[in-house]
């Protein structure tokens, strides 16, 4: 009668550590690479119909809303579908409204990038601004829409500037078209008609 090993657990999991060291379980970097990536990729949370509200003193001050809500916790951003902008001054009346197709807001900066079908209206300057594609930054509070794109800015009585390369600088009250600017001016009793 053949003897029989003392140990047979042992050798067993000898085995299956020899098989997993040897090369049937390997230590694949990629494979957590991947799954890291698609985390960002896979928001955190989903809103449909948001809206944030801020009040101050009792009154309405700004109001958002989205047709959807995506909130990516790892890479700070809030990405925004169907986007609706509305601030309102002390009076409670509207100051400016503006929407979009869709806004990336990064939480840690507050800078956004705005797409699609871009419309910022000013009703008490009866001006408003049309683009493809603006990038608002917090710091220095500049818009623009970078090299090639194009901005109109118009008045409701017919006068409009236009041109691409639009930088707005906010806090020194300053504007300019880096190339390919033209525009109208309307005035007189004709202005609006």
């Amino acid at each position: 009668m053949p003897e029989q090993p003392r140990h047979p657990d042992l050798r067993a999991a000898a085995l299956v550590v020899a098989f997993a060291l040897g090369g049937g379980c390997s230590l694949n970097y990629e494979e957590a690479r991947v799954a890291e990536r698609i985390a960002l990729e896979i928001p955190d949370t989903v809103m449909i119909g948001f809206t944030h509200t801020v009040v101050a003193e009792g009154s309405v001050w700004v109001r958002l809303s989205a047709q959807r809500a995506e909130g990516y916790d790892q890479s700070k951003k809030i990405v925004l579908s169907g986007v609706r902008f509305q601030e309102f001054d002390r009076q409670g009346r509207l100051a400016t409204e503006a929407s979009a197709d869709r806004a990336v807001y990064h939480s840690d900066s507050e800078n956004a990038e705005v797409t699609g079908n871009i419309l910022i209206r000013a009703p008490e300057e009866k001006a408003s601004l049309t683009a493809a594609s603006l990038i608002w930054i917090k710091e220095g509070r500049r818009l623009s829409s970078g090299a090639g794109q194009s901005v109109r800015l118009a008045k409701e009585d017919g006068s409009f500037l236009e041109g691409r390369g639009f930088q707005a600088d906010f806090s020194r009250r300053r504007l300019e078209f880096a190339e390919g600017a033209s525009g109208g001016y309307v005035e007189g009793e004709d202005a609006g008609r």
